[in-house]
């Protein structure tokens, strides 16, 4: 050998760097974004009197009610509001956290 670098290796080890990071990246973003579904953070806006703050994951456990309503988490913070009405409170009126948190 005369010190010359060999090219070939520093060019394996590039690509491997890069690939590890961009596996990195990747799992990161990923985990990050269950974690805001699955462990809301603070409510973007409240709701109207006579709803409840709900996290979205959690009204849809046990289902031996109606659902009416929207029940989708629109502003995408984890939450919605929800409201027993009918006899039993069986029924459920689902909207999204909108009302402005002043």
């Amino acid at each position: 050998m005369n010190g010359a670098i060999d090219m070939t290796s520093v060019t394996t080890g590039i690509r491997r760097s890069v690939a590890v990071l961009g596996l990195a990246l990747t799992f990161t973003v990923l985990a990050g974004g269950h974690v805001t579904a699955e462990h809301a953070g603070v409510p973007v806006g409240g709701c109207p009197k006579s709803f409840a703050l709900h996290h979205a994951h959690a009204a849809h456990e046990g289902h031996s009610h109606h659902h009416v309503g929207n029940d989708e988490d629109s502003n995408g913070d984890g939450y919605i509001c929800v409201k027993h009405v009918g006899k039993n409170g069986k029924n459920h009126v689902h909207i999204d956290n909108n009302v402005p948190v002043l």
